[in-house]
């Protein structure tokens, strides 16, 4: 079986178990041919993705992966540090935080972070 990684490298079972993968093709050339567990793959560059070879059905698999609840509560703890920390500032009373405002510091927290 062939599998993807979120960075688009293409992986294949080694053993029947599927515990040793071997990465048959990548951007970076060094990694090819490289055999890794599996373990260490998905940790390393993320949920693996069943390859179709053209005589399976697509159907059978979800045609999006849907975001993983870690993604989703790490973004969340994004936003509320950032509004958090916008609306503990002081602010001028004619001035208050909007929703721009958080929303600008949580970028710039993601990209930091």
């Amino acid at each position: 079986m062939r599998y993807r990684d979120d960075d688009g490298d293409v992986w294949e079972d080694v053993d029947d178990a599927g515990t040793l993968l071997r990465c048959t093709a990548a951007r970076d050339e060094s990694y090819v041919g490289r055999e890794t567990s599996r373990e260490v793959v998905e940790a390393s560059w993320g949920p693996l993705t069943p390859v179709l070879d053209e005589d399976e059905e697509a159907r059978d698999l979800p045609s999006d992966r849907l975001p993983l609840v870690a993604d989703v509560m790490d973004r969340a703890s994004v936003f509320q540090n950032a509004h958090a920390l916008v609306t503990g500032l002081k602010w001028d009373e004619r001035e208050w935080a909007s929703i721009h405002d958080v929303l600008q510091v949580a970028k710039w927290m993601e990209r930091e972070g």
